[in-house]
């Protein structure tokens, strides 16, 4: 199947547009719609559907506008791999911002700004500790902040008036009415849904999706996972403390058993349900989640345990038949109408041949002009438990060669290739590129050059082939991320530019099925993946740690047309493979290990006839291969 374009890829997005003909449709509208879904969820109980816009559902309506834009915030922390269950702290925030400060003669709009600045900076406070934190840890942490803000405003009663509340906050003037505020709470919903749904398109989405997948194989293209989620925590508390400030002059009184542990879960589940890192899937969860109760209480008259017996039925249910969310169900309806109407094929690694030429021309013209920077290690040591793992270890590598590790398992080749890359801190030794001693940290030193291949391929397996590629592209657009946020025109540009890019780079390597995504794609096609991956980073110095592991003859026959089309662009690699034959035939210079120890380093010919190689660890293997030839 040929690459989708743009225009394929998109079509289903006008299906978006229905939700915002709604929202121009008006309070009515929208308040008839949506109590039209309550009246259909109870009907089997009630044998009649009632569609009705009084001031009630009107309200509801507003309300549940305002949950929205919580999920969709909420849900940029769900992408970028983290869970938080204290957004109800942002939310308050915002809200008693609002409510104080219009009370203090503050006009509306200014404490809208500062109650958003102050969640934001709130968010930047408890998460930049938090995120360190492991997934469910970091949930638990948040919660404590759910339930702290509500005890703070309980307590603090001289500012906030405690149990009693806060009352009579009243609507900007133009907006006093139920109906007129309506608007401005929609453009609020359509901004921060553009806002989301750029987010998640842009390369400041890919990032996110890349660091939730897998953080070491993010750092590895020079994405700084912290710097991403603290980004993603920032900017999602701001968008809850938005929510809260339009909350309270809707309300026009604030209590603190309005901000409970229950809304922050609620806020949660919304995300779940629907489809956590998708654009709607916050909007389909938080109109279900929402509803639930008041369908509930129109069949029983109170809704109280009632609903929440029901809401446990229709999540275990939807966890049971949709685990990614309602999202989920979408998607397979899509594809079978794409393949039934639309004549695509079923999903899966297309074969192709690999394109030796071609790969060699796209690494040369990322290398450009310059030659990549001369390597150097000097003693490096590493004691893991009670075993020298690295024991003194020194390494050099010009621009242009092919250094290879070897030494049998156990030696500590990967070792030293982590301490190479940055990923483990040395107990001794230094680091240096070019001569300038450059510090560990996996991310630090790819900002530096350093690509890296791992032992078992490490991809980003809820993403595509595509996507892969391009997040490793996205370093390189020097477009602004706010450019990309609001779609201009050279942010597009940049955006085909890189799409295009990707598919060659695919296609030169084997990959023609661009849309599968690396979850289901066969060992060998992984590590074409990888590579791929890897010529989008643009390396200076290449550290490969055994890339013919697993493949098929001829697999490693284009491995090897790889590595020397890196070393042909003036780029350094340093090679840890087992396959003797194959590192005798491409390096320049190999280092032989033995228990974290250089046994032997040389050129080829010197390692094949160097006998302490040959009594540690080459002896009849390397015979025998002799003798295959």
């Amino acid at each position: 199947m040929e690459p989708l374009t743009y225009a394929v890829r998109s079509r289903w997005r006008y299906l978006l547009l229905i939700p915002l003909v709604l929202l121009v449709g008006g309070p009515q509208v929208v308040a008839t719609v949506t109590s039209g879904l309550s009246s259909l969820l109870i009907s089997p109980f009630t044998h009649e559907i009632e569609f009705a816009a009084n001031r009630y559902e009107i309200f509801n309506a507003q309300l549940l506008l305002i949950y929205i834009v919580v999920a969709l915030g909420l849900n940029l922390v769900f992408q970028a791999g983290m869970i938080s269950l204290g957004h109800s702290a942002f939310f308050l925030v915002g809200a008693y911002s609002v409510g104080l400060l219009t009370q203090h003669g503050l006009s509306f709009w200014l404490a809208l700004v500062v109650g958003l600045v102050l969640a934001a900076v709130l968010g930047l406070l408890l998460g930049a500790p938090a995120i360190r934190l492991g997934l469910f840890t970091l949930a638990m942490v948040t919660l404590g902040y759910a339930i702290v803000a509500q005890d703070m405003v309980l307590e603090w009663r001289g500012l906030t008036g405690g149990g009693d509340g806060l009352r009579g906050i009243e609507r900007p003037a133009p907006f006093a009415g139920l109906d007129q505020y309506y608007w401005l709470v929609a453009v609020c919903v359509v901004l921060v849904y553009l806002l989301t749904r750029n987010w998640l398109r842009s390369p400041l989405g890919r990032a996110g999706r890349a660091t939730a997948d897998n953080e070491v194989a993010a750092g590895s293209i020079r994405i700084d996972v912290r710097v991403v989620k603290v980004r993603s925590f920032v900017v999602s508390a701001a968008i809850a403390g938005l929510a809260g400030g339009l909350y309270a002059p809707l309300i026009g009184f604030l209590s603190p058993r309005a901000f409970t542990v229950d809304l922050a879960v609620l806020f949660l589940l919304m995300v779940l349900l629907g489809g956590g890192g998708t654009a709607v899937g916050p909007i389909i969860g938080a109109v279900v989640l929402f509803r639930i109760p008041l369908a509930v209480e129109d069949v029983t008259g109170s809704a109280g345990n009632v609903s929440l017996l029901v809401y446990g039925v229709v999540l275990v249910i939807a966890v049971r038949l949709l685990p990614q969310g309602f999202m989920s169900g979408w998607w397979l309806l899509r594809g079978w109408l794409e393949r039934r109407f639309g004549g695509r094929a079923t999903d899966g690694p297309a074969a192709a041949e690999f394109d030796g030429t071609a790969f060699a021309e796209l690494v040369a013209a990322g290398a450009g002009q310059a030659r990549g920077p001369r390597l150097r290690a000097v003693d490096l040591r590493k004691q893991l438990g009670g075993v020298k793992a690295v024991d003194g270890v020194g390494i050099e590598v010009e621009p242009g060669e092919v250094h290879a590790i070897i030494g049998p398992n156990g030696s500590g080749k990967t070792t030293t290739l982590n301490l190479l890359s940055g990923y483990v801190e040395p107990d001794g030794g230094t680091f240096e590129l070019d001569g300038e001693r450059v510090r560990s940290g996996g991310t630090v030193r790819a900002r530096h050059g350093l690509g890296r291949t791992f032992q078992t391929p490490l991809l980003f397996s809820s993403m595509t082939c595509l996507e892969n590629v391009m997040v490793a592209l996205d370093g390189r657009t020097g477009v602004p991320r706010w450019a990309g946020l609001l779609r201009l025109p050279h942010a597009r540009a940049a955006e085909r530019r890189d799409h295009e890019r990707a598919v060659a780079i695919l296609a030169a390597v084997g990959i023609r099925d661009v849309d599968t995504r690396a979850s289901v794609l066969p060992p060998g096609r992984r590590r074409l993946l990888e590579i791929a991956r890897l010529i989008a980073f643009q390396p200076r110095i290449v550290l490969m740690d055994e890339p013919a592991a697993g493949l098929t003859h001829a697999e490693i026959e284009h491995l090897e047309t790889m590595i020397a089309a890196f070393a042909a662009a003036g780029i350094g690699v340093v090679l840890v493979e087992h396959h003797v034959d194959l590192v005798l035939r491409l390096a320049t210079r190999v280092t032989v290990l033995d228990f974290g120890k250089v046994l032997a380093s040389g050129t080829p010919e010197e390692i094949r006839n160097d006998p302490k190689v040959l009594e540690a660890y080459l002896g009849t293997s390397l015979q025998a291969n002799e003798g295959d030839r």
